[in-house]
């Protein structure tokens, strides 16, 4: 019989033991738990596939990483517990209950494998076999070891649901493919969460020997791979089931989605780095009805202009509410490699021709002018002397045009001598304003900026072009799917568009513009009577045709959607003849046609109907023979026409030379008028060219009105005599003032050359 001294010192050993037990084991847990493990830091921050979806959830692409591999996330409460069940009775049926090692299991492993000497039946967990993915490990029993102590690594940082979940998107499959939902996709075209039993029996099996056991290549050695786990099964497949699932695989050939390439690409390039962490799903905001509209259609216009030498196009649309793409066709055919078809057409850049018209034109209206102001449409000469003389696209000079023709008939000589007006400059930094990011940078093209001599994207011309329905305001433009939308991807909505976004213009600029290239009558000096952009609901348009007819456009608004449209050539190679922009302006009247859905603009600028005179553009009186009606923002005040003088016309004496060329029956209004500068305009920027000799250089100054007048550059006084007058003085690089005096009227305005 023990005393009662050895029985106390038997309890306290037996303590010291516990405690000593429970203190071994809190600290093997806690450096179990927070010791360094840099392969499982670095592997939380992976990337997974992102997976992009149509608006309307059609799937489009499973984004490829490194080296083409497709390595989905996939969840495991995706699955059914059918379906997790049957993982776990093929790869680890004790899962839930062990700590990392299922010692039975990996003992009776080892027994089998001393015996026979070969791998009769695996030993590893599913954490032991997430851990030796998580890092590679060496051959042998010491990296047996180590797999041993990571899977237990893993277990207490992890919960049992998340090792399972990284454990399903991350096995490897082989074909490069990791990951149960992108073996289902590659095998079986469907998501895992759909896999029957038999389909999920016969894809597990893959990850144990990729090599092996690929059903498409031995659906032999998968079949038996399948044998030798049914007993282990919770289900016996059904006669005939298995057959039809290998009978299935043998006439599959597997292809990933390639939707819509340069789309893809696009949104590729601009999702987040948590997105591809998580490999998120995300729907975008394209319109399939849309998309195949567009592609078709530029696939029928390019077709059809082939005779031209016209080999590629790009089409894009977007909502006018959102900034949302609803169609991207980077190119007729991304495959076509004949004609470079890869090329993205949607965001290369290209000189857009008269596109940017209407966007120096918004800057006139802000500074004073009205959609009847008259522009002078008479040879000038620009820049530098007698180097720079532009021409309307039909070789005619029109003399006084009204703001509206100019724009609407897209003439040149109004438009460049609005930019050296409002100063190229200026100019150019609107347009930056505008979304027009690609200008920013480029080397200046002078006033030809007006003309479209700079390089800009499609997409930024439709997302620009978009403020003329926005009141003026850009907004940012989105590739994902936007809430409050109808699955036909614009907004049902029938509220005037709030104010929302960047300003770019005032709702009255934005809004003249859009009722100027709205209207029919501006087209017919530039265009004739009809036009392929004669459409029965409310619709602005803007085209546009480079140097050479390399590169013609059309872009197009509705209250709803903006379309813009490019043709040519990838190559850079000219079109044969002048097709001028008939193309992609009957591709953009088409589409807007078949896809818009509302009718009428809506703006919150009230506008009131003049009735004015077509030549003189002041109010109409009781001699001016031919009117018309025009638009201005409500509180617009207009003088009457002063031009028609009983049975005569006077016109300003500037256009004396252009009445002469024409043998016009009119007259030059002799009467004082005030001395002011036509050329430069305050603000203007021109450019030194070293290519060009010095002396053959020059800033053009042109002067109206009339009486003695007195110029000053800098200071110094250089003409005397009698307005009208014209001089040129020399280029050189700096800032000059010009200084215009007369008895009336004082002028001054600033200048630089670069």
């Amino acid at each position: 019989m023990l005393s009662g001294r050895t029985i106390r010192v038997r309890r306290i050993l037996i303590r010291r033991i516990l405690v000593g037990a429970v203190l071994a084991g809190a600290g093997i847990f806690l450096w179990l738990r927070f010791s360094p493990y840099g392969d499982f830091e670095r592997f939380k921050v992976r990337f997974y596939s992102p997976v992009l979806y149509s608006r309307e959830g059609t799937l489009l692409a499973v984004l490829p990483l490194e080296e083409g591999l497709r390595r989905q996330h996939l969840d495991a409460s995706a699955l059914s517990k059918e379906q997790v069940d049957l993982i776990l009775a093929s790869e680890d049926r004790r899962f839930y209950r062990h700590p990392g090692v299922d010692v039975p299991a990996l003992l009776r492993s080892s027994l089998l494998y001393l015996k026979t000497g070969e791998i009769v039946s695996g030993g590893s967990t599913i954490t032991m076999q997430l851990a030796r993915i998580i890092s590679s490990r060496p051959p042998g029993i010491r990296g047996k070891l180590l797999e041993i102590y990571n899977a237990l690594r893993l277990e207490t940082r992890l919960e049992k649901d998340d090792i399972l979940t990284l454990y399903l998107s991350n096995l490897p499959f082989g074909s490069n493919l990791e990951g149960l939902e992108s073996a289902s996709y590659h095998f079986f075209l469907k998501s895992a969460s759909e896999l029957s039993r038999e389909e999920l029996l016969v894809l597990m099996m893959i990850p144990r020997r990729p090599g092996s056991f690929n059903p498409l290549v031995s659906p032999e050695g998968n079949s038996m791979a399948v044998e030798r786990t049914l007993s282990r099964l919770p289900f016996v497949p059904a006669p005939g089931d298995l057959e039809d699932v290998y009978g299935r695989l043998r006439d599959h050939r597997p292809s990933w989605p390639r939707r819509v390439p340069h789309f893809t690409a696009y949104v590729k390039e601009r999702l987040s780095r948590e997105e591809w962490i998580r490999g998120a799903q995300v729907y975008t905001s394209l319109n399939l009805d849309f998309q195949e509209a567009a592609s078709e259609g530029l696939k029928e216009v390019v077709e059809s202009a082939s005779e031209f030498r016209i080999s590629n196009g790009a089409v894009i649309i977007l909502d006018n509410s959102t900034g949302e793409i609803l169609a991207y066709q980077g190119s007729v055919d991304f495959y076509d490699t004949e004609n470079q078809g890869q090329i993205d057409g949607v965001r290369i850049l290209r000189q857009p021709g008269s596109t940017l018209k209407p966007f120096l034109y918004a800057m006139a209206l802000e500074q004073g002018f009205t959609a009847s102001s008259i522009l002078p449409d008479i040879p000038m000469d620009f820049g530098r002397d007698e180097i720079y003389v532009p021409e309307n696209y039909n070789r005619r000079f029109n003399g006084p045009v009204r703001l509206s023709v100019a724009l609407g008939s897209s003439l040149n000589v109004p438009a460049v001598y609005m930019a050296e007006r409002l100063g190229v400059e200026a100019f150019r930094e609107r347009l930056v304003r505008a979304g027009f990011a690609s200008l920013e940078g480029q080397k200046s093209t002078g006033v030809g900026l007006a003309l479209g001599n700079g390089e800009v994207r499609l997409l930024e011309l439709a997302r620009g072009f978009s403020v003329f329905t926005r009141e003026g305001m850009l907004i940012p433009l989105e590739f994902r799917r936007g809430g409050g939308q109808e699955p036909n991807g614009i907004t049902s909505g029938e509220d005037v568009l709030e104010e929302s976004g960047q300003p770019v213009f005032t709702p009255e600029a934005a809004g003249t513009i859009r009722n100027i290239l709205s209207s029919k009558q501006n087209r017919v000096l530039g265009f004739g009577r009809v036009s392929p952009l004669d459409v029965e609901f409310d619709a602005l348009f803007k085209t546009g045709t480079s140097n050479q007819f390399n590169n013609i456009w059309a872009v197009g608004s509705t209250q709803d959607i903006t379309c813009a449209v490019w043709m040519g050539n990838f190559s850079g190679e000219t079109v044969i003849g002048a097709p001028g922009s008939s193309f992609p302006a009957r591709l953009t009247a088409s589409l807007l046609k078949t896809l818009h859905r509302r009718e009428q603009f809506e703006t919150g600028v009230s506008f009131q109907q003049e009735r004015i005179c077509t030549l003189s553009g002041a109010k109409a009186g009781p001699r001016c023979p031919y009117t018309v009606t025009e638009l201005f923002p409500e509180g617009t005040l207009l003088s009457e026409c002063s031009w028609h003088k009983g049975s005569q016309v006077f016109l300003p004496v500037e256009y004396s030379p252009w009445i002469e060329s024409r043998m016009l029956d009119y007259r030059v209004d002799d009467s004082p008028s005030p001395v002011r500068f036509l050329q430069p305009g305050d603000g203007s920027v021109f450019y030194f060219d070293p290519t060009i000799p010095a002396e053959g250089q020059s800033i053009p100054v042109h002067v109206s009105g009339t009486g003695s007048a007195e110029l000053y550059i800098n200071g110094e006084l250089v003409y005397q005599g009698e307005a009208p007058f014209s001089r040129f003085h020399p280029l050189s690089r700096g800032s000059f003032t010009l200084e215009l005096k007369s008895s009336r009227t004082e002028e001054t305005i600033r200048i630089l050359v670069k």
